[in-house]
């Protein structure tokens, strides 16, 4: 070996020397130095912490009857692997499940960023849908499929707005408030109650999530599943709603409704109604029905169509519909002059049909001419000129005085769901008036309430004077069956209205449904004494009233009481009063007779 051949060597061998020191000391640091911090980088890379979704608190109405409950369903997720989401997958997922690319990447935007944590992307997919993922799995990065618990609804529209649904939009600041002062916070992303029970109550339904330390591959899959953290279920519910007499409500409803719409020539206008069944001497609410309804189960399938409806399923119109109610405000008129010692109950004044009062040319209903009338008679025959001459004797800011004494422009106090409207009580204070105003005000124009003010201003009436807070849950229990939260009844005000003017209105809404009575017919068949006030509200020339009835049973002994609207159906009689009167038949008797069936001849000429 020559001199250079020999240099060539050494040297060669200083460089492998060289290197090897170098990769030893490099793998040394890695191995030594840098173990703790590679090797939790590895396992991070490995492990991740899926959520176990805690199955929802379930809802039972008065009896324990199932109204919401649970069923296992299929949610496919998206997680990005450290490299961003992959395209082709995201692309393959909108084809799949029906989601535009755009929804999906504002929902990857919009979620707190975290690596390595699944993004729900829709829920309850169809089998036949997850078998086509499944398929592709191999090629698809970061999806995974699990079992969630799905909301199940029972009792399909029934009940729709009380109930409420699911969504992953964003509440108002206000629920979020509400909602972290009973414990539970809200998170971008957060399937949450959006209307009803299931939005007020969702801190009580939601549950505790659990969680599930997973090893994924390359792909985002599950391979091992490691420490469990299990869900705890959320409260349940249990209503003061009796799911029988909400049925029964909503069918009469359906029913008035549809045969006003078809009876003579048709009414194009008519198409919603209402009703609030309530216990007066509580507050609980035994039913809160509306026509039109929705399905729970499918409505968003149905959304866009629902949405346009002109009739407004989607509107709670029981507790946001705010209307002049007619008639049925007579009692606050009675109130007014009887208890400021303006008229007596037994006082006459002359009903000739017409009359002009206040430069005002009013009638009665067809102009009958009823006579020497008091108040007992004029509130069973309705006359409205009794009620023109009673307004102008009160004006119109000893009405305003009488009509707060009932809840009547305020809430009333609801708080198991939201969008209750306060209504518009019209007096001096928000709007100019005349003195012949006082007599549209007197009958229950002008002013604008809702059913549920209605129901309590009834209830109000029954049990002399006691305005207690309306409620819907009765009671709240934790998955083992202990009660959590108990609802007490709550009195917010009693009205400054004497017992023997309360005595008196009774009376006068009990002669209501004794022959000459305008609801007379329908509650003559029930097995109780019904005291109660039909009503039409006047909406425009050429369009039909609106129909009213409020009242409740037993005279005797109250128990329910109960308000109804039909919507342009017409004189109280014909249109609230059948719903009102089966709605009644059915609490006390427990079958439907068909007291719907109205024998035209048998219905007084009267609103």
């Amino acid at each position: 070996m020559t001199k250079l051949m020999l240099h060539r060597v050494r040297v060669i061998f200083v460089i492998v020397i060289a290197v090897f020191v170098l990769l030893s000391g490099r793998l040394a640091y890695l191995q030594i130095l840098k173990h703790e911090y590679y090797w939790n980088r590895a396992e991070k890379n490995r492990l991740t912490k899926i959520t176990l979704v805690a199955a929802r608190g379930e809802i039972y109405d008065r009896s324990g009857k199932l109204l919401v409950g649970n069923r296992p369903g299929f949610v496919v997720s998206l997680m990005d692997l450290g490299d961003g989401y992959d395209p082709q997958t995201i692309s393959f997922l909108s084809e799949v499940l029906e989601i535009e690319e755009e929804e999906i990447y504002d929902a990857i935007q919009g979620q707190l960023y975290m690596r390595y944590l699944p993004l729900s992307l829709k829920s309850d997919i169809s089998p036949e849908t997850i078998a086509r993922i499944s398929e592709n799995r191999w090629k698809l990065q970061g999806v995974n499929i699990e079992v969630h618990p799905i909301r199940d609804y029972k009792v399909g529209s029934s009940a729709a707005h009380v109930l409420g649904y699911l969504g992953q939009s964003t509440p108002s600041e206000a629920m979020q408030e509400r909602w972290a002062k009973e414990g539970y916070v809200y998170k971008v992303g957060d399937m949450v109650g959006q209307t009803g029970l299931e939005q007020t109550w969702e801190p009580w339904l939601r549950g505790q999530n659990g969680e599930q330390l997973v090893e994924i591959n390359h792909l985002g899959q599950a391979i091992d599943y490691f420490d469990r953290i299990e869900p705890v279920p959320g409260h349940n519910l249990f209503l003061t709603l009796d799911l029988d007499l909400q049925q029964v409500a909503e069918d009469a409803l359906q029913r008035r409704v549809e045969a006003i719409k078809t009876e003579g020539k048709g009414n194009r206008y008519a198409g919603r109604a209402a009703a609030v069944v309530m216990d007066p001497n509580s507050g609980a609410i035994l039913a809160l029905a509306n026509y039109p309804s929705y399905d729970l189960n499918t409505f968003r399938q149905n959304y866009t169509e629902l949405l346009n409806d002109p009739y407004r399923p989607l509107n709670n119109t029981a507790i946001q519909g705010a209307y002049p109610v007619g008639s049925t405000f007579k009692m606050v008129t009675g109130a007014a002059v009887l208890e400021e010692g303006l008229y007596y109950e037994r006082h006459y004044t002359r009903c000739p049909g017409v009359i002009t009062l206040a430069g005002d040319t009013r009638a009665c209903y067809n102009s009958i001419a009823h006579g020497a009338v008091n108040f007992y008679d004029a509130l069973a025959v309705s006359c409205n000129i009794y009620f023109y001459r009673a307004g102008l004797a009160a004006g119109a800011d000893l009405l305003a005085k009488y009509a707060r004494e009932f809840g009547f422009g305020s809430l009333t106090g609801l708080i198991d769901i939201m969008g209750e409207n306060p209504g518009i009580l019209v007096s001096n204070e928000n709007r100019t008036l005349y003195p012949a105003d006082a007599m549209s005000l007197a009958i229950g124009q002008l002013s604008s309430y809702t059913i549920l003010q209605l129901a309590n201003y009834v209830s109000m009436i029954a049990n002399g004077g006691v305005h207690y807070r309306p409620y819907l849950v009765q009671t709240v229990q934790d998955s083992a069956g202990n009660v959590v939260h108990e609802t007490k009844p709550e009195v917010l005000h009693r009205a400054d209205i004497s017992e023997r003017t309360f005595s008196i209105l009774r009376e006068g809404m009990r002669r209501v449904t004794q022959p000459r009575g305008t609801a007379w017919y329908n509650f003559s068949q029930l097995p109780v004494t019904v005291a109660g006030k039909t009503g039409s509200a006047e909406v425009g020339r050429g369009i039909p009233a609106h129909s009213l009835f409020v009242g409740y049973a037993p005279y005797e002994k109250p128990e329910i009481a109960v308000a109804v609207i039909v919507e342009h159906g017409g004189i109280g009689a014909t249109g609230a009063v059948p719903v009102a009167a089966e709605i009644m038949e059915y609490y006390f008797t427990g079958t439907i007779k068909g007291v719907m069936d109205d024998d035209a001849d048998a219905v007084p000429a009267a609103d």
